[in-house]
């Protein structure tokens, strides 16, 4: 088994995965997979150690991944092994533990179906789950009339995403997702640098009128952010949050509910609730549209 640094000669997949911040790479033939050991999640109180962009795939991968396993585990000592994972969980993550078949969506993490039997056999165990789940907008949608009621006599107001001042409202996303998110599972902070870039580079396929902003006051509460998908008729409901000092009782649900109206009105025919982890407040508002799960992912540990 070989280690390979950033000073060292390097193919341009390789360079890419230290453009991500991996620490080093461990390889062997065909093989590898990257390691990072700074600003990966907190598990069981210790910084975990991340490993991704795994390469993975023949007769010596479970040995490989094994022996990648027992090397990491003598250098740092007490430190869980988390992947497939690139680093944190802003970044692709997971591996598929069921799908029905349907076609990956636009920034879905997809891994090799044979990924999960080569994790198992190494001795990992699925230390959270996730899924993304199927609403068919041609249905008659839910009444949501009560929660609007509510919303409005509590003073709390929603505009779309503005395309002239894009980055400014990315920067108040920013800090909502900072105070929403920090109480998540694996939460790892990331630099405001970071989360703009990701997020401009998926401008293009970001339809302004499907990003809601839910304000009270001058303050933002709320918001969500959907995408157009590589099928013109699927809207991805990306990412929702609210603020924790700001719960408002079914401001999620409307605030999905609204993108999704908007959404069918455009033409869109059918919306993916993406990636929610399982016990997520997010999972039980898409129940409430009849959501048909259809791929279930895992994040994988070895302790």
């Amino acid at each position: 088994m070989q280690l390979l640094t950033k000073n060292e000669s390097l193919t341009d997949a390789q360079k890419a995965i230290f453009l991500q911040g991996a620490s080093y790479i461990l390889a062997e033939n065909t093989l590898q997979l990257g390691v990072w050991v700074e600003n990966t999640p907190l598990h069981e109180s210790e910084s975990s150690i991340a490993i991704g962009a795994c390469e993975l795939a023949g007769a010596d991968a479970v040995k490989f991944l094994k022996d990648c396993v027992s090397y990491l585990k003598s250098e740092h000592p007490g430190r869980s092994i988390l992947g497939p994972m690139n680093g944190n969980t802003w970044m692709k993550h997971r591996l598929i533990l069921e799908s029905d078949g349907s076609l990956p969506f636009l920034l879905e993490p997809i891994e090799p179906d044979f990924m999960k039997e080569v994790f198992d056999e190494a001795g990992f165990t699925v230390l959270s789950r996730y899924s993304s789940s199927l609403i068919d907008l041609t249905a008659t949608q839910p009444d949501f009339e009560k929660v609007e009621r509510i919303i409005s006599k509590q003073g709390i107001s929603i505009r779309s995403l503005d395309e002239d001042h894009f980055v400014e409202d990315l920067k108040q996303i920013y800090d909502l997702s900072l105070s929403a998110f920090s109480n998540n599972f694996l939460y790892t902070p990331l630099p405001e640098a970071a989360f703009l870039n990701s997020y401009q580079s998926a401008r293009e396929q970001t339809d302004t009128d499907l990003v809601l902003l839910a304000f009270k006051g001058d303050e933002l509460i709320g918001f969500l952010f959907c995408l157009a998908d590589t099928d013109p008729q699927t809207l991805i409901v990306k990412t929702l949050a609210t603020k924790p000092s700001q719960r408002t009782t079914g401001l999620g649900t409307y605030l999905v509910a609204m993108a999704q109206q908007r959404a069918k009105d455009k033409g869109y025919t059918k919306a993916i609730h993406a990636l929610q982890f399982e016990s997520n407040s997010s999972l039980r508002i898409s129940q409430r549209f009849d959501a048909k799960k259809f791929r279930t992912y895992g994040l994988m540990i070895s302790k």
